[in-house]
């Protein structure tokens, strides 16, 4: 019974008034008695009442070593005694020796008598009076004192000698040896309440909960700070004010004897409960106690890394986690100091040989290193396995450290374990051996292949050191990654585990192929200690240091380039193409060319882009507004007429490379560097591979920039997107499936995010808004009405809040325009891409235009909460960025009329005819025809509407337009209508036909209140109806009145 037991116990406990301040009588040391042998003698029915075996344990000790200090006390007093006693001796005999000479030289002096006879009785006074202190100390009887005449410290003494005389040190020794002994679910009890116990000691509690003894200021920390024994002078008071780690101390010699004795398993659960308490003692404010935690880690990790490590278990790793927590979070330098001291012993005696590595580090070893090596014997040598993980975690947390003491000692370890492990001096001796060896467990081999295990902990300790604070390590520590790449990419040196597989085959190593290089292949396995080297520099290229951040971008794209490409040449000077990469090696060789390394396939180059090189652009989002960001440029021929024009010195050049010089910012000094070399890469692997595999992972990085909410990241990806299309791409070089992608990224960025699809409800809305009107209570408003209107305000404000917190994507618009511009405006271009996508991004240009005016009338009624700073230069306008839309599609509607399987009335005819190359079909010159009619009436309906705003107030309309600005509007549009009537009044009357749609437009838009635009309609319908058109009319009455005669004499007929 759990309760019967607790209570036996918990009596125990209480009658032994252990920690209480009363005297101890024979029955209160006889419960002790019983209580420590039942520990003993039952330690495996005990379960959770170890709890008061160990309190009254932690008491026991602290009266024990009372004890000894009072023995001690009293033997330095005795000491004392004694030596005062022999001087008095020396003094009398010297007096007596003097006396006697005297006596001799004038006998019969009466004087001198005299004087001798006193100082004979005051010698012998002074010895009665040591005598009889020295047995009054000796001889003090405290029993004959009752409790109540007796103070604190002569209680506790008195305790302390009851209990030194009835516990024996062999009894409590006894305790926990036994624990060896203790069934699985008994140990797990035993080990619990012991940390629970040592916890409370080293927090100073006293007792249970709502015991009498926590009241009680007589516990071991501050009985200590009280009695004169304990605290002694000055200098021992600092020392003996520690808290008690009497219970911690024994929980480290359970740990030894349970070590050994029990299954890795069993220990491993025991070990979690341990490490945890140890772990929260090694972070103690005070240092001491946790340098005594620390100190017991190392004990423990000694003995435990002495066992060989099972497979795949890693027991070394769970047992030196908490290293890594330590070295994170404790605040004391000297405890740091002393965790790395460990980690160098751990490394010294379990980690490689040091007789296999001559000249690498030898100067760097101090004295006291020939002790060490003695504790470890040889077969404890290269033992350590998943172990090298936590400790190269500890080497590569001190370079994140805020002492620099701590950093540099870090680094110097971690720089020798790199040292050793690529061991290039032994593996360039012993290279031919190790080639000859055909079993991976000769002795070479294995060596190399226990340095493999470590390798990649190895690279994410250096990756800490990069991301560190100190940029001179950071900057060593890159260079440490460059060399480990070039351990890597040597074919001569044995690669760890990958390449001991692949040598222990007896078939030849084929070269990787695209689609031969699976999950299991050597070239997956390879690519695993790779890839830390390039996720880790992909993830620096974001630190906020310039310098670092450069660096790490220029050795991540040269490790590229250099590892990743087959480098090698034949006799003719051309590079290895893919046309090899079907050969093994000893064809390879046979044919006299080199082959590419194993790490170099288009496959790999893939998997590079989408792993590393794409998230790369996050930090450029990330860091979008940290440093001092530029204003997004836009095209010179933007026309501002409601915006203020930023000044030439904030917008940047016509290529979209801004001026780096006085700006640090991400953007300005890494984005353009990056993609030039994902651009480089992407082209050197056309040439070599002859595939533009690498182009769509290209275009996947310029569209993540295009969707990112960064408007000047946006532009960025925008402006060198056409950089790469026009410049860096041949032409000839673009396929269909390239231009299809290119097309649709422009295309998206013509269109407004988030904006509100039903624009019927918005306007309605907006006109009892600007009305003043609110009829939602109204008798014919039925609730799904006011639910509608609701819903439909809700989307407008999530809008405008959206385009208040992101006003700079208006910036892409305009870009966007230019560039579509200027590949439309190119004939080369034109040609390459075909009719087909020049239609598509003209069409998407006019819906652009669309969703822009929409835009701006919806902004119109909800203006920015938040007024632009002084200085600050406004987002484009969506009503300019329309204007200057219309600009552009002007040229394209006046370049499709130019051409002339456009409008030709015989379009049908040639497009069945066969093979023509520059017959465009009929469904595209329909398309061409619906395009031309669609915007042209787009634009004669928005000046129409434009003009008849001006004039009018802005309170009455739904532009709060200045009215200069209006003016200036109508003013372009009105010239870019009479640029389009000029254009189709050049053309012949049977290709002017084909645009007879739009002749009741046309006829509306001599309404306009400019004379320009209504002298060339005028002059445009006119030729239209004396024309071919004229014409159709008359054919089309002649029959009329044929069918019309017809009916009527049916009629009759009839």
């Amino acid at each position: 019974n759990d309760t019967a037991r607790s209570a036996f116990v918990r009596a125990l406990e209480n009658f032994s008034l252990l920690g209480t301040g009363r005297l101890m009588e024979y029955r209160h040391v006889r419960c002790v008695q019983t209580l420590l042998r039942l520990g003993r003698d039952d330690g495996e029915l005990l379960g959770d009442s170890w709890e008061h075996v160990f309190r009254a344990l932690s008491e026991v000790s602290r009266l024990r070593q009372l004890f000894e200090l009072m023995a001690r006390n009293d033997r330095a007093q005795a000491a004392a005694v004694e030596r005062r006693q022999r001087k008095l001796e020396e003094k009398q005999r010297r007096r007596d020796a003097a006396d006697a000479a005297i006596a001799a030289a004038a006998s019969g002096d009466d004087g001198n008598d005299e004087s001798g006879n006193v100082d004979a009785d005051d010698a012998i006074s002074v010895e009665s009076s040591v005598i009889s202190d020295a047995s009054s100390f000796f001889d003090t009887d405290d029993e004959s004192l009752m409790e109540d005449e007796m103070d604190k410290r002569a209680i506790d003494e008195a305790n302390a000698r009851s209990v030194h005389e009835a516990v024996p040190e062999t009894l409590i020794d006894s305790i926990y040896h036994r624990s060896s002994s203790l069934s699985v679910p008994a140990i797990k009890a035993f080990v619990f309440q012991l940390c629970r116990v040592s916890r409370m000691e080293i927090s100073g509690y006293g007792g249970h909960v709502g015991s009498q003894s926590n009241t009680v200021d007589l516990t071991a920390v501050h009985y200590r700070q009280q009695h004169t024994l304990l605290s002694g002078h000055d200098a021992e008071k600092g020392h003996y004010n520690q808290p008690d780690i009497y219970s911690l101390q024994k929980m480290v010699e359970v740990a030894h004897y349970n070590m050994d004795s029990r299954p890795r398993l069993v220990f491993a659960d025991i070990w979690t409960t341990i490490s945890a308490h140890l772990t929260s003692t090694a972070l103690h404010t005070n240092p001491a106690v946790a340098t005594y935690a620390v100190d017991s880690f190392r004990q423990l990790s000694i003995q435990f890394l002495q066992r060989e490590e099972l497979g795949v278990f890693e027991f070394q790793r769970k047992f030196l986690k908490p290293f890594e927590t330590v070295m994170a979070r404790c605040e004391h330098t000297a405890v740091k100091e002393l965790l790395l001291n460990c980690v160098d012993q751990i490394i010294r005696l379990f980690g490689s040989d040091p007789s296999t590595e001559k000249g690498m580090g030898s100067a760097s070893r101090g004295g006291g290193r020939n002790a060490d090596d003695s504790l470890g014997a040889k077969q404890y040598k290269d033992t350590l396995r998943s172990g090298w993980r936590p400790v190269l975690n500890v080497l590569g947390l001190a370079g994140r450290d805020g002492d620099d003491g701590i950093a540099k000692v870090g680094f110097k370890m971690l720089t020798k374990q790199l040292r050793q492990c690529i061991a290039i001096e032994k593996l360039s001796d012993g290279v031919a051996s190790l080639r000859k060896a055909s079993s991976p467990r000769s002795p070479s081999a294995s060596s190399i292949a226990m340095r493999g295990e470590r390798f990649v902990d190895l690279i994410d300790a250096l990756l800490m050191f990069v991301s560190g604070s100190r940029e001179d390590m950071s900057l060593l520590s890159i260079d440490h990654l460059v060399t480990l790449s070039n351990f890597l990419a040597d074919e001569s040196i044995p690669l760890p585990l990958v390449r001991q597989r692949s040598s222990s085959v007896g078939q030849p190593i084929p070269l990787k192929k695209v689609d031969e290089t699976g999950p299991s292949g050597t070239g997956s396995q390879e690519l695993e200690l790779w890839w830390p080297i390039l996720l880790g520099l992909s993830r620096t290229v974001g630190d906020s240091r310039q310098s670092v951040r450069v660096k790490s971008l220029v050795t991540l794209l040269a490790i590229i380039n250099q590892h990743f490409f087959p480098a090698s040449k034949d006799g003719s000077g051309k590079p290895v193409t893919e046309a090899v990469a079907t050969d093994t090696i000893d064809e390879a060789e046979a044919k006299g060319v080199s082959t590419p390394p194993q790490h170099g396939d288009l496959q790999t180059l893939q998997l590079i882009f989408r792993g590393v090189l794409v998230p790369t652009l996050e930090h450029a989002e990330v860091n979008a507004g940290v440093g001092e960001q530029t204003v997004p440029p836009l095209p010179d021929d933007f026309e501002h007429f409601i915006t203020l024009a930023p000044l030439k010195s904030t917008s940047s050049r016509k290529s979209g490379r801004q001026d780096k010089s006085n700006n640090t910012s991400w953007l300005d000094t890494t984005f353009d560097h990056l993609m030039d070399g994902c651009v480089s890469i992407c082209l050197r692997s056309i040439e070599i591979y002859k595939t533009d595999a690498l182009v769509e992972e290209v275009l996947a990085m310029f569209n993540s920039c295009l969707m990112s909410d960064s408007g000047a990241l946006a532009v960025r990806g925008l402006r060198r997107l056409n950089h790469f299309i026009t410049e860096d791409m041949p032409v000839e070089s673009i396929t269909d499936d390239t231009w299809a992608t290119v097309c649709h990224m422009l295309r998206r960025c013509l269109t407004v995010r988030g904006l509100p699809g039903q624009s019927s409800v918005s306007i309605d809305i907006f006109t009892d808004k600007s009305s003043g009107k609110d009829d939602s209570s109204g008798p014919d408003c039925n609730n799904d009405e006011i639910h509608q209107k609701q819903e439909a305000t809700e989307i407008m404000s999530e809008f405008v809040l959206e385009e208040e917190l992101l006003a700079d994507r208006r910036y892409i618009g305009g870009n966007a325009v230019m560039i579509i511009g200027s590949l439309l405006g190119n004939r080369s271009f034109v040609t390459s891409m075909g009719l087909r996508w020049y239609l598509f991004l003209s069409t998407g240009l006019g819906r652009g235009i669309k969703e822009w005016e929409e835009a701006a009338k919806i902004l119109s009624m909800y203006p920015p909460q938040t007024p632009l700073s002084n200085g600050a230069i406004s987002p484009p306008n969506y009503l300019e960025n329309a204007l200057y839309g219309r600009k552009y599609i002007v040229r394209f509607m006046l370049h499709l009329i130019s051409k002339e399987d456009v409008l030709d009335p015989d379009i049908s005819v040639k497009a069945t005819m066969g093979n023509e190359k520059n017959s465009l079909g009929k469904r595209s010159a329909a398309a061409a025809k619906i395009l031309i009619k669609e915007q042209s009436e787009a634009l004669l309906s928005a000046l129409l509407q434009k003009e008849s705003l001006v004039g009018e107030d802005a309170s009455d309309s739904l532009q709060s337009v200045a009215e200069e600005c209006r003016a200036v509007e109508v003013k372009r549009m009105t010239h870019f209508v009479c640029e389009l009537m000029e254009g189709f009044s050049k053309l012949d009357d049977a290709r002017l036909f084909a645009l007879s749609g739009l002749t009741p437009t046309l006829s509306a838009s001599i309404q306009s209140t400019s004379k320009n635009v209504r002298s060339a309609v005028h002059e445009l319908v006119q030729r239209m109806f004396e024309g071919p058109l004229s014409d159709r009319v008359k054919t089309k009455g002649a029959n009329s009145n044929v069918q019309t005669g017809k009916g009527d004499q049916a009629q009759t007929s009839t």
